[in-house]
């Protein structure tokens, strides 16, 4: 499989193996807090180092066939964390691999290591004892040497050197160690150490390390929790449970019961061996000074979200924060992490005389190729085959053509009856509740299109993940997991939990907003308008002029107004404007997406004028599938890559997860400003939970994480367009005129044009929803004159909306085309005899968000 292209800032792909390098180098070395000269220097030297294959078209084959990265990449990043430090950047690169043979580029790499040791002044009499040993006049292997540096800020690195013991032959590595190590004055090491099933790696420190270390590496085949758990040679090493359940945690094997344990079950790497590492410091003993066991997890998982996780729970478990791992990632590559494994190779955790643990994760460049994701799951794996099918299509555009299928990516595996009622039973319940659908009892619903928010089907992944749950009340795993789902998603660094989004809404605006201020957006829904005016402030709307035209097949209608946008925020004489808000897809605006054009014009405009720009994100995902499939220069992306530049373009978010989440509870909260993210976190405190629960479950967070996770997955947004497209064609062949062109999360109704014999203050919409609930058990949504009209205490009307809809919403995963037909066919009925339809009046109302309490009578 071909990487995918990668630029942030839609350049396009870098076009040279050293423009790939420099990238991904300068990227990274912003996470960890290297200064940029010092960046751009490492950057020099690695693209220096390699020579002639540094400015190798990336459209042409690897170099060489170096095995230092699997699909031949000549280097690759590694991220060491610890607790209480900074994480440190180290690059591991082969000097020699351009050379036409092992000699070439053993000599190569010597000749490097020499110039890199003149230029920082390094001492490399130690390297030099061992020549004659790495480099034999004709070496054997794969490997002649590898270079490293860790990256430290003042632009001068600290070496290491790789180089293969069995290179005068495999027979012989173990006597090449065993001189190796006493030519530099450790005799007794190689008597030290465990067995094995071979010497992969010999190494040595360079430069300036305060103990500068020789290490031997020891594969270990078929190798288990165990196993591992013995293998520390250290005298001071890490207890053998803390081994054990690093094994478990990277290489996905649980504790075994005790009848695993008796009939030998238990997980072994039989795919790619694991490595340990001995480094040796102290001549007098004998013994080693450190201990590293290696995990290649990128063989035992079956994608690289599931190695993230992995990752993450693994650096938990040290107490160290992941969010620069998860960061590290996504600079790396924009491809989707469930597309394939590879991305994370290795997993580490080290150990060395007086110093807290140490968890590293190797990070592939992925400048050619990266595996599709495994077919065959691994050992108590979560993540469904059907599903691992579905993600292979995220790794880019050329996958897009498989996207367009007609049949519902998934089966149904739990069904639950809907109810059906009598027309006389249907009478009545309206009756009942004073024609407010609110109140209608579910099981008074056959068809149940009120909302999307929270009714949708969760997946068997998100239930496998739930029932995993950590209901920890503080530092819960799933809290983790979700922060570093959404991190990875939305580049937010402070992300706060929160039970749904009008919570998400109410903490950011209290905290935000002064009173007398202005929110600008391309249109406020119902609970951002009320949290805004709650906060004493106005919201005001500025959708495009294409919006105001329903029939237009304009594709982005849901755009703000970029002049009036201008005027409002370049006004001196009106209030100050505190926010602009962009509702993406514009749910209030009939569930049309906004392009990226308009939102990068968006964000400039807020740039120049110092006001934040915030993202109601509650369908982000469906918002960058349209986009995908109008916006000319995003037709090559994937919704994933669209939704991630979107996020980046604001200054912080709100969403309901209940959306395209795919959850039926839950949001968060997220923002750049550390500052604004406190006091929010302290009112989160107060009024939600603690900030690493946020009024939710852990399960519910867990499940959110998955949800995110399949949301962008281009087969589940293709069906859910085609079933959208599907059922706006049965309804205009029905009779009724929709809000054009359709959306994915809801279909609207022109219920002024069906119903034109109603007046707005006698609300045509709120009319037409309630006559599909009397024909058919279908409960919808009014979005017109009873949503955003104004009448005197007579009823006559102060205030009308601009169009009579009715909202079908369309829940995730739900229902099925049958369903919709029943829709359809019930709105045919209707529409042969629209003035038998009646009206209605206010009986009773509250003063604010009225259509979700209100009691109305027939007119």
């Amino acid at each position: 499989m071909r990487a995918p292209d990668f630029d942030a800032a839609g350049r396009g792909r870098p076009a040279t193996l050293g423009d790939l390098a420099e990238t991904q180098l300068r990227r990274l070395g912003e996470i960890v807090g290297l200064p940029r000269g010092d960046t751009d220097a490492y950057a020099n030297v690695l693209v220096e180092s390699l020579g002639n294959a540094a400015q190798r078209s990336l459209a042409l084959p690897p170099p060489s066939r170096s095995f230092l990265s699997d699909d031949h990449t000549p280097f690759e990043f590694s991220l060491s964390c610890q607790t209480g430090k900074d994480p440190s950047l180290r690059l591991l690169f082969e000097p020699g691999c351009a050379a036409d043979n092992l000699v070439e580029n053993g000599r190569t790499g010597w000749h490097v290591l020499h110039t890199l040791a003149q230029r920082w002044e390094f001492g490399v009499h130690q390297l030099d004892l061992l020549e004659d040993l790495f480099l034999p006049a004709s070496p054997q292997g794969s490997l002649a040497l590898w270079c490293a540096m860790e990256l430290r800020p003042g632009g001068v690195p600290r070496l290491k050197v790789y180089m293969n013991p069995a290179a005068s032959g495999a027979h012989t590595a173990g006597a090449t160690v065993r001189e190796a190590l006493r030519r530099l004055g450790y005799d007794q090491g190689l008597a030290a150490l465990p067995l094995g099933d071979g010497y992969p790696f010999f190494a040595l420190d360079l430069g300036d390390w305060d103990t500068p270390r020789a290490k031997v590496y020891l594969r270990h085949e078929k190798l288990t929790a165990t196993g591992a758990a013995l293998l520390s040679r250290m005298p001071d090493g890490p207890p053998p449970a803390v081994v054990e359940e690093f094994f478990r945690t990277a290489a996905g094997s649980r504790t075994p019961t005790p009848e695993q344990s008796e009939s030998r079950t238990e997980l072994s790497l039989d795919q790619l061996p694991a490595l340990t590492c001995h480094s040796f410091t102290e001549t007098t003993t004998g013994l080693p000074s450190g201990f590293t066991l290696h995990i290649p997890i990128r063989a035992y998982v079956q994608h690289d979200g599931e190695a993230r996780a992995r990752a993450i729970a693994a650096l938990n478990q040290h107490g160290i924060d992941a969010t620069p791992l998860t960061r590290a990632l996504s600079a790396v590559t924009s491809r989707h992490l469930a597309a394939g494994p590879g991305l994370i190779a290795y997993l580490a955790l080290a150990h060395e005389h007086r110093q807290a643990p140490r968890v590293t994760a190797y990070i592939s460049a992925e400048a050619y190729t990266f595996p599709a994701a495994i077919p065959r799951p691994p050992a108590q794996a979560a993540t469904s085959p059907m599903t691992l099918t579905r993600q292979r299509n995220r790794c880019g555009a050329a996958d897009k053509d498989r996207s367009t299928t007609k049949v519902e990516p998934y089966r149904i595996k739990v069904v639950e009856p809907i109810p059906i009622t009598t027309r006389a039973q249907r009478e009545r319940a309206l009756q009942r509740v004073h024609y407010s659908l609110f109140d209608l009892r579910a099981e008074e619903v056959t068809i149940d299109l009120l909302s999307d928010s929270g009714t949708g089907a969760l997946s068997a992944a998100q239930l496998a993940a739930g029932m995993e749950g950590d209901e920890s009340y503080a530092g819960s795993r799933s809290f983790y997991t979700f922060r570093d789902t959404v991190a990875e998603l939305t580049g937010f660094p402070h992300i706060l939990p929160v039970h749904q989004g009008r919570a998400a809404e109410r903490i950011l605006f209290s905290t935000l907003l002064s009173p007398g201020s202005l929110v600008l957006s391309n249109t406020h829904f119902d609970t951002t308008r009320a949290n805004v005016e709650l906060a004493g402030c106005e919201a005001r709307n500025l959708p495009c002029p294409e919006a105001a035209d329903l029939d237009s097949k304009e594709p982005f209608k849901g755009n703000i107004d970029l002049e009036a946008l201008r005027r409002e925020l370049g006004a001196s004489d009106g209030p100050p404007v505190a926010a602009v808000v962009m509702t993406i897809t514009n749910n209030g605006g009939g569930g049309q997406p906004v392009s990226m054009q308009n939102l990068k014009e968006t964000a400039r405009l807020c740039q120049q004028y110092a006001v934040p720009l915030i993202l109601d994100a509650a369908r982000f995902a469906e918002n960058a599938w349209l986009v995908t499939q109008h916006e000319e220069s995003y037709r090559d992306h994937t919704p994933r890559q669209v939704a991630e530049e979107a996020f980046r373009l604001a200054d912080g978010c709100v969403m309901s997860a209940k959306k395209d989440g795919i959850v039926h509870i839950g949001g968060f909260v997220a923002l750049n400003d550390t500052e604004l993210a406190q006091k929010c976190q302290n009112l989160l405190i107060a009024t939600e939970g603690f900030p690493t629960y946020g009024g939710l479950a852990g399960r519910d967070l867990a499940m959110i994480a998955q949800g995110l996770q399949e949301v962008t997955e281009p087969d589940y947004l293709a069906e859910r367009a085609d079933i959208a497209r599907y059922f706006a064609d049965q309804i205009r062949a029905a009779g009724v005129d929709i809000l054009e062109p359709p959306g994915l999360h809801a279909l609207y109704l022109n219920a002024g044009r069906l119903l034109p014999h109603i007046p707005p203050h006698r609300y045509p919409g709120h009319a037409l929803a309630c006559q599909l609930y009397l024909e058919g058990g279908i409960r919808s949504a009014e979005l017109g004159s009873l949503y955003l009209g104004e009448e005197d205490e007579e009823g006559n009307p102060i205030k009308s909306a601009p169009y009579e809809l009715v909202r079908l919403a369309l829940p995730r995963r739900v229902y099925t085309r049958s369903h919709y037909d029943h829709v359809a066919a019930t709105l045919h009925r209707i529409a042969t005899n629209p003035e038998s339809v009646q009206g209605f009046r206010i009986v009773k109302q509250s003063p604010i968000l009225r259509h979700f309490s209100i009691e109305l009578e027939r007119v």
